[in-house]
């Protein structure tokens, strides 16, 4: 009787520490998962991206995705989309601002055809084997200059700091990338699809705030196997006179 009622005494004191143990544990493990952006510190590039120079990142996805970040100056920024099962293909956002500030990289071009500009705030490309890339602005279309790039493929997580072009996160956290990407408004987006005769590139929805998406498809430009050199150009950009 009394070898009972001793193991109760101890029973509940031990449940209590073993559930703040718990606790503590799940705090640290939530501050690792964690990133902390805005610090302009360096890391080092992670799984599929790499530094071809001090002005040029390349990401490449294992279902063939490209993504090339060029950045001459805060002012001028060009990101060149692809991928390698259509390899006469690439979309590029791209866009020069006045000296000291930062490319809105508004202009879209499909194959070097300037197709449209920026309509949302923030923009995002998502690739046919999932890979996503989100950029981020204060304002739409030129109006407002990229602050940050995000890529994400599966458990996969790239973010840059465009104010001072640090790679600031870079790693295999599946955990920080599901946050990253909730918490991140997509803006625009589009996605393209590889067809029998050609290609077809496409805007699938918009998201202002996170979690608020509006579908509207709207086909934007495409190109054909057999005319390797015709870009078709589908969308009317009230805001420009040649396209």
């Amino acid at each position: 009787m009394f070898i009972r009622k001793l193991s109760d005494r101890w029973l509940l004191p031990a449940i209590f520490i073993a559930l703040i143990l718990t606790s503590c544990k799940k705090s640290k493990e939530d501050q690792e998962e964690a990133p902390q952006f805005g610090t302009c510190k360096q890391v080092n590039p992670g799984p599929g991206l790499s530094q071809l120079s001090e002005k040029i990142y390349l990401y490449e996805s294992a279902g063939g995705a490209t993504i090339r970040i060029i950045r001459n100056a805060p002012e001028s920024l060009t990101i060149l989309m692809g991928d390698k099962s259509y390899p006469n293909f690439n979309i590029e956002f791209w866009g020069d601002e006045a000296e000291g500030l930062l490319s809105p990289a508004s202009h879209e071009n499909l194959n070097g055809k300037h197709i449209k500009d920026r309509f949302a705030n923030n923009r995002t490309m998502i690739f046919r084997d999932g890979t996503k890339m989100t950029y981020v602005s204060p304002a739409p279309w030129h109006f407002g200059g990229i602050t940050a790039i995000s890529i994400y493929d599966g458990d996969i997580v790239h973010h840059f700091n465009m104010t001072c072009f640090k790679l600031e996160y870079s790693t295999i956290n599946g955990v920080a990338a599901k946050r990253l990407e909730e918490e991140q408004a997509d803006g625009e987006t589009s996605t393209y699809e590889i067809t029998a005769t050609g290609l077809l590139y496409y805007n699938i929805y918009t998201e202002d705030t996170p979690g608020n998406k509006v579908e509207k498809i709207e086909q934007l430009g495409g190109l054909e196997r057999d005319k390797p050199n015709q870009i078709n150009d589908f969308f009317d950009d009230p805001r420009l006179g040649h396209t």
